[in-house]
């Protein structure tokens, strides 16, 4: 039978991707919308490794409100002891999180802490569809018809879009995407070793380093820098990346044995929006509604809430008052973004110690006004 023949399964509501942010509108339409039928379609199978290791304890209020924290806490999560920097000053200045008035954060295995709020989704009666990539969508009377990569077509009356740094709907719903910095992230996971819980930052020419250690004895060390930046110093072979590295003043201490290096990953993390927020029946959430520079430590908590607001905004659509729900989803969004290009700005401004260095003249003085919502390019 040809794809165009294959009856579509329906649904109320579509969650493209199954991240925090799909698995938190899930939840939310679950239990405040529990007529409306749920599916979840996530490409991947949650086994492989996936991108931002820290959660702040800023989202211990939303687990609470999701009803997952049991679960989170019974999970076993390495908590977070402190955060030490060397940004405005070479030595390592440590902010210790019982100085904190929400207390410590975590550090995760990504993948297993997704698949832990994908499964309390699908226990809350959502249908989870791993390993099912959505390839793109068809209006289809007041809502979609999604075709699938294996063939299949569903219909939804509206559609969540929470697939990450990915954006391969855009055309499909008529979005734009505006790239505003093109900030890349070198990372590699190391095996072994206890850990000390902290989270470590490095201001360095080339950019920044980061590293946490995180679940099972194991560390992620990671260089943000420009792509530029990384071409010219062979960020992406090894023998550049180590050479990095060694020049580092307080990551090069954190490892003991190369042989326990994995690859180098490569990962877009720069700062990224989507015009418009919210569309015909459809709204995005997470990064793909706003993917944010992980200095701003805003990530999970951002695909978090927004997953929760996307899935009032779906339900206020389904209920007829769609122009309201686009309108204010996306002054909720614009609010949120001038505050956090504000911080950057300021915050990048501070490690400001090679002002001729070209990562930083492109962060610093003027060039911190670029990030702004308008066209995309």
């Amino acid at each position: 039978m040809s794809a165009s023949k294959i009856p579509a399964s329906r649904a109320d509501l579509a969650i493209v991707g199954g991240g925090p942010a799909g698995s938190a509108a899930a939840l939310t339409l679950r239990r405040h919308a529990p007529a409306l039928s749920v599916q979840v379609f996530e490409a991947g199978d949650y086994t492989s490794a996936r991108p931002g290791e820290v959660l702040p304890a800023l989202a211990r209020s939303l687990l609470d409100q999701l009803g997952v924290l049991p679960a989170f806490e019974a999970a076993g999560f390495v908590v977070g002891r402190a955060v030490a920097a060397a940004w405005a000053d070479p030595d390592l200045a440590e902010q210790h999180s019982i100085f904190s008035a929400r207390g410590p954060g975590w550090h995760l295995d990504r993948a297993r802490f997704d698949r832990l709020l994908a499964d309390a989704a699908a226990a809350a009666g959502a249908r989870l569809r791993t390993g099912t990539a959505v390839r793109s969508a068809v209006p289809d009377g007041e809502g979609w018809r999604l075709l699938l990569a294996n063939g299949d077509e569903v219909a939804a009356c509206a559609v969540v879009w929470a697939a990450g740094r990915s954006w391969r709907l855009a055309r499909s719903l008529d979005a734009q995407v505006r790239v505003h910095d093109e900030l890349v992230a070198l990372g590699r996971f190391f095996e072994g070793g206890e850990g000390d819980h902290r989270t470590i930052i490095e201001a360095r020419p080339e950019g920044w380093w980061y590293s946490a250690d995180l679940p099972g004895q194991r560390r992620i060390i990671c260089c943000m820098t420009d792509p530029a930046v990384a071409r010219a110093l062979a960020l992406r072979a090894d023998a550049g990346w180590w050479r990095a590295f060694e020049a580092t003043r307080h990551m090069v201490s954190l490892v003991s044995d190369k042989a326990s290096a994995g690859p180098i990953e490569v990962r877009s993390a720069g700062t990224v929006t989507l015009e418009p927020a919210a569309g015909r029946r459809w709204v995005a959430a997470g990064d793909t509604l706003f993917a944010a520079d992980p200095l701003s430590s805003r990530g999970l908590v951002h695909a978090l809430r927004s997953g929760v607001l996307a899935a009032y905004a779906a339900m206020d659509m389904l209920d007829g008052r769609e122009a309201e729900s686009q309108r204010r989803f996306a002054m909720m969004r614009d609010h949120g973004f001038t505050g956090y290009a504000r911080s950057l700005a300021d915050h990048y401004a501070v490690a400001a110690r090679w002002p001729y260095a070209p990562f930083w003249q492109r962060r610093t003085g003027d060039a911190a006004g670029a990030l702004q919502i308008g066209n995309s390019r």
